[in-house]
């Protein structure tokens, strides 16, 4: 409210249409007329390794209307800003160590600071993208983008199973491991991570909310091969929420020291169809014959799961 009251948006967003296009790559267009004729005109960038240049805009000229807030450590400068020039609604910009003045490629630090935005939101609709310098990227200031979106895009179906596969992190390869942890189990498992730090493995812990007493173990294993780790070492804990919200089962050291990502299930009737309908692709959808049937079943399906998630909440009626 602050920045539309000091005018330091460009126009307000007013999207006349957006769709899904048809077709193999499922494009999404949108009629954004302000932004093709009111936006900052973009940086000349002629090359992938052009340097950063004060003389240019950039966001260190930001003014105290456009800055969001600090993400809390002052030294890194790491900040939230409001996209003068939006194409969604709640646009903005996450700024990686702005005052750095890093030109507009990838860092492990923004990296890590795009995933933990993403990961500590609630909705499922928060998108967060990088483009590059030959991406049409308008400033050559290290950024990346923060904005709400219905539609789902392709890249958001890659197959992840697939990509461990390409990484050559498999079961067969013998450097991916899988741990279902239960009564007798912990001293698998503490065997395991020991052999993954040092041949650089990935180690997946499942169903640690079922041995809480070997918890602080854990954490003392993880401080102890934080010291050293292979390049390739990853360590997943996978676990249930506590039934108690007041009370956590992971110990703090384990989660201070994680980057943490929550899959709660929807809230509501309508949330929950959504995610349920958000596992059929169009592809799947259009695969069949009867696509008008198909897709009717598929939605009927959707809804009943919906209605029968929200009916355990009440439990069992007399």
């Amino acid at each position: 409210m602050e920045a539309q009251k000091n005018e330091v948006f460009r126009y307000i967003l007013n999207i006349q249409d957006s769709k899904i296009l048809e077709g193999k790559y499922h494009f999404l267009v949108q009629l954004n007329i302000d932004r093709g004729y009111k936006r900052r005109f973009p940086e000349n960038i002629i090359s992938m390794n052009q340097p950063f240049n004060e003389k240019d805009f950039n966001f260190t000229k930001l003014v105290s209307e456009e800055q969001i807030m600090n993400l809390n450590n002052t030294d890194k400068d790491d900040i939230i800003a409001i996209n003068a020039s939006p194409i969604e609604y709640c646009h903005s910009l996450l700024l990686p160590q702005r005052c750095k003045q890093l030109p507009q490629l990838v860092t492990k630090h923004s990296l890590v600071k795009a995933v933990e935005l993403f990961s500590l939101s609630l909705s499922s609709y928060i998108r967060v993208a990088f483009n590059s310098l030959c991406a049409f990227a308008s400033v050559n200031h290290l950024h990346w983008h923060l904005y709400y979106l219905k539609w789902r895009m392709l890249l958001e179906y890659i197959d992840v199973e697939k990509l461990r596969m390409q990484l050559s992190f498999t079961f067969g390869g013998r450097n991916f491991h899988n741990v279902s942890l239960d009564q007798g189990q912990e001293p698998i498992a503490e065997e395991t991570i020991e052999l993954s730090e040092n041949e650089g493995h990935w180690v997946s812990l499942q169903n640690v909310h079922l041995v809480r007493k070997w918890l602080p173990t854990l954490e003392k294993k993880m401080e102890q091969c934080s010291k050293n780790p292979h390049d390739d070492y990853r360590l997943f804990i996978r676990a249930e929420p506590s039934p108690d919200r007041h009370e956590s089962i992971t110990p703090q050291g384990i989660l201070k020291s994680s980057i943490k990502i929550t899959n709660e299930p929807p809230s509501e009737i309508q949330a929950n169809i959504h995610k349920a309908l958000d596992n059929f692709s169009q592809q799947t959808l259009e695969s069949c014959g009867k696509e008008t049937e198909f897709k009717a079943i598929v939605f009927a399906l959707c809804y009943y799961h919906a209605v029968l998630a929200e009916r355990r909440k009440f439990g069992a009626q007399e």
